[in-house]
């Protein structure tokens, strides 16, 4: 057993010894790894899968994985920038979904937001919960910045991209499944009634409803509001769709209370800025010495993203339903 150190804790990466592995190229590329890791170090990248590509390391995991009858659930495109190097990361990516702790110890590979989210899971020593989503997807974008030595390809800027959206929605999903009782308050399934939003929590003077988005809101928010109690929730990546007053009267006229917008970085731009959106529209707001919208209670209308579980929490608490009003919120 190895120890790796990441935010002053201590992980444990186990000896291939003590493992029972189902394939020889699983051992083979496990060892590989274990044996170069320094016990004690820093967890940051030790392997450079370009060098799988260069031939520079004395193993060719291309023929181990075709040996050991393994195949990979999709193949790079016939189209893709570079596809000899990146199938052999398509190979190395699905090794790490079986080994989620040794994806931070890799770098210039292409990977899977299910295995970015795993690994997160493991540094954070929790699942993800409605407690720590932020956390977890800050996590994944600190390990970012060092996944990669170079400039990507296209092939490799693309994936990144929609690995990054598919992590939002991800991590969206699980807080609000934690969230859910399937009384007071569940996803709306019915499809008379989804264009009002997809989460709803029984409230009065009226019902509050929650309209998930992934990265941009744009018109499609909007299209959720009917002049109900609306609350806007999602990685929105586009500062500037909340930094009008024009937008954000419209989003009052259609019933939105609140703006939940991310204060973690949920774009290229931001992981390199080390910005976030929330941050960006609070500041755009102070820098044009604007007073920060409110909403019909008077109460913030632009919110931190991680505020949403403790915003709806005493709402949801509330069992009586005459004393669970949203003329507070």
């Amino acid at each position: 057993m190895k120890i790796v150190k990441f935010d002053g804790q201590n992980f444990q990466v186990e000896d291939p010894k003590n493992i029972v592995f189902e394939t020889t190229f699983d051992e083979k590329l496990f060892s590989f790894i274990y044996n170069r890791i320094n016990n004690g170090q820093i967890y940051a990248p030790i392997i450079d899968s370009d060098n799988f590509f260069n031939k520079t390391y004395p193993i060719d995991i291309l023929k181990l994985f075709a040996a050991s009858g393994l195949a990979l659930p999709n193949e790079p495109s016939s189209k893709a920038t570079n596809r000899s190097r990146l199938e052999l990361q398509f190979i190395v990516r699905d090794f790490l979904s079986r080994y989620p702790i040794l994806m931070g110890l890799v770098q210039n590979n292409v990977t899977l937001a299910g295995v970015a989210i795993k690994n997160a899971e493991i540094l954070c020593q929790q699942n993800v919960d409605g407690t720590n989503f932020i956390r977890i997807k800050s996590i994944i974008d600190k390990l970012n910045r060092t996944a990669w030595s170079r400039s990507r390809d296209v092939s490799e800027k693309q994936s990144g991209v929609s690995t990054l959206g598919t992590i939002s929605e991800t991590l969206l999903k699980i807080t609000f499944q934690n969230l859910v009782d399937d009384k007071i308050f569940f996803q709306v399934s019915q499809s008379e009634v989804q264009s009002y939003g997809d989460f709803v929590l029984m409230c009065l003077p009226n019902n509050l409803w929650l309209s998930v988005k992934s990265n941009f809101a744009r018109e499609r928010l909007l299209a959720s509001g009917y002049s109900n109690d609306i609350l806007g929730v999602g990685f929105f990546q586009d500062s500037g769709e909340f930094t009008s007053l024009v937008r954000i009267r419209n989003f009052q006229r259609a019933g939105f209370l609140a703006m939940y917008c991310p204060d973690v970085a949920v774009s290229e731009s931001q992981l390199k800025n080390n910005s976030n959106t929330y941050d960006e529209v609070i500041n755009h707001y102070n820098n044009a010495k604007i007073t920060l919208p409110t909403n019909i209670n008077g109460k913030p209308f632009i919110r931190r993203l991680s505020d949403l579980v403790s915003d709806l929490t005493p709402l949801i608490n509330e069992s009586n339903v005459k004393k669970r009003m949203c003329v507070r919120f």
